[in-house]
């Protein structure tokens, strides 16, 4: 386990090999997206790929301002990959409608986001994509 934050109820943490593990407590604001990204940003320097593994048993989604930016502001994802483990099917709706409202947009998903049952199997589709990446490269 590498560095951790708490950023309103939710948790942060950066764990080698260039992973962000985020535990969303209720609904993600603005304001605490663009508190965590700075130290994803200072994490990133020092990895050519992040992925983000979101343990979303505890989340409910992103408010609206939230879903704008992210969808308006790539520098807000970083990531080669997101993982949610745990969602419940309202969650898996937000993602898929955030994802088509930024297609629709103009904006496509810059990374590929998969949904898992288990933590287990979210770390393992991570190692496969860094795996098929490093072979692609």
């Amino acid at each position: 386990m590498g560095s951790e934050w708490s950023v309103g109820p939710h948790t942060l943490s950066l764990e080698e090999p260039g992973i962000v593990r985020l535990v969303p407590r209720g609904h993600l604001q603005l304001r605490e997206i663009r508190e965590m990204i700075l130290p994803v940003q200072e994490f990133k320097k020092r990895h050519d790929t992040l992925y983000l593994l979101m343990d979303a048993r505890e989340g409910t989604g992103f408010t609206a301002e939230a879903r704008r930016a992210l969808n308006d502001d790539r520098s807000l994802i970083p990531y080669a990959g997101a993982v949610f483990f745990g969602a419940s099917f309202a969650m898996r709706a937000i993602a898929n409608m955030m994802s088509r409202a930024g297609t629709l947009m103009g904006h496509p998903p810059a990374y590929p986001t998969v949904f898992t049952t288990t933590e287990e199997e979210a770390r393992a589709w991570i190692s496969a994509h860094r795996a098929t990446r490093a072979q692609g490269r």
